[in-house]
């Protein structure tokens, strides 16, 4: 449960990957966590809760009857949520063996105070949260190792180095000083796949650092909140944005400013700004893409295009097992002139010819899959 705090707490909360998140852009901070405006839950937020809520169910159902597994309780779970939440849960079923001996609890709260010290260990009177993180899941491994388990029903596959990876491996170091490495696993539900981080005892000290750093900016907008009634706050454009609950009433750079008759020069630099504009639009086409979901327009004739992450699966040759195999294929086929220069990435392509179908059998044995992700825009189909 979350600890009770003072009403000095209140006005200061404590920092979460959440309200980190917000304070990308001091307007959105501001307005949800000092002047608590309620914007209510986004369409992505209520899916992520009903998919949380039946995997924290169904996993501790799985910790009280010591099974690996029960399809029969999560079919009757999944069919009680909405559709969308449903259709991601798909995955996860049929994927998905958990030791019970190894889980050690689902939802499971932590609290630091400015000291890392956790709340519920330390006898100091009106102990004041400064930190805290909800883990989806907590396994221990061995009795010096666990990992946490955050589930992502994400459009987009992304890299596990965020702030989030680094907070909750820290949390739980903190609370059990047992622990000599935590390993922080994003699993996306949606397309069975995962990416993970480790961090070691020895890694506490800077991200100790780190959170201090977070928790002196959240302190700093608070401040300035709290200055002239926080007045002229600045809008910064970012992947906060699409979550915003102020992006389409009260952001003050919502707008883009029209532009008249250009000079030569100015409409060179115009074509060099073009070039970024693309970069930067495609970039904030994908943060919007990877919470929301595919995106479709129609034009004036009708012609539907669509943007959409689509899974694909990418081979990875090791070069320790793959230089042996291809060496021996390169002495015993000699004409086979693509090969003699090939470089490791380019071997996918050149194993679909036919008349290299023994050489990706051999390769088959040492061959690494990867699902990921990647933007398809054009023609819906």
């Amino acid at each position: 449960m979350t600890p009770e705090v003072n009403s000095e707490a209140n006005s200061l909360p404590p920092l979460s990957q959440s309200r980190r998140g917000d304070m990308a852009c001091e307007l959105l901070y501001i307005h949800r966590h000092v002047r608590h405006v309620a914007s209510g839950d986004s369409e992505p937020a209520a899916r992520g809760t009903a998919i949380h809520e039946v995997l924290s169910s169904y996993i501790d159902h799985l910790i009280a009857t010591k099974r690996a597994t029960d399809l029969e309780l999560f079919d009757t779970l999944a069919r009680e949520v909405r559709e969308d939440a449903g259709e991601v849960l798909d995955k996860f079923r049929s994927n998905h063996v958990f030791d019970p001996e190894k889980i050690v609890a689902t939802e499971m709260y932590i609290a630091l105070d400015e000291e890392f010290h956790p709340i519920d260990d330390s006898t100091t009177a009106g102990q004041v949260a400064a930190y805290e993180g909800t883990l989806d899941l907590l396994m221990l491994t061995s009795l010096t190792e666990a990992e946490i388990a955050d589930w992502k029903s994400y459009y987009q596959i992304i890299e596990a180095d965020t702030f989030q990876s680094k907070l909750y491996p820290l949390l739980l170091m903190c609370l059990n000083p047992a622990l000599e490495s935590v390993k922080f696993t994003l699993e996306f539900i949606r397309y069975g796949a995962s990416r993970c981080v480790e961090y070691k005892r020895t890694d506490v000290p800077w991200l100790m650092d780190l959170a201090r750093k977070e928790r002196k900016r959240q302190k700093a907008l608070h401040q300035l909140a709290s200055a002239a009634g926080g007045a002229n706050l600045k809008a910064f454009p970012g992947r906060h944005c699409s979550w915003c609950p102020l992006l389409l009433t009260r952001c003050p750079i919502v707008e883009t400013n029209p532009y008249g008759q250009l000079s030569r020069e100015e409409r060179l630099r115009f074509a060099l700004w073009l070039q970024e504009a693309e970069k930067e639009n495609m970039r904030v086409l994908k943060e919007l893409l990877v919470e929301e979901g595919p995106i479709r327009y129609t034009d004036n004739n009708q012609k539907e295009y669509g943007a959409h992450f689509v899974p694909v699966e990418k081979r990875f040759y090791p070069y320790r097992d793959t230089s042996p195999i291809l060496e021996r294929w390169k002495q015993s086929h000699p004409d086979d002139r693509a090969l003699q220069s090939v470089t490791i990435s380019g071997l996918p392509s050149l194993l679909k010819a036919e008349k290299r179908r023994e050489l990706a059998a051999q390769l088959a044995d040492v061959v690494e899959t990867r699902v990921d992700t990647e933007l398809k825009i054009g023609p819906a189909t």
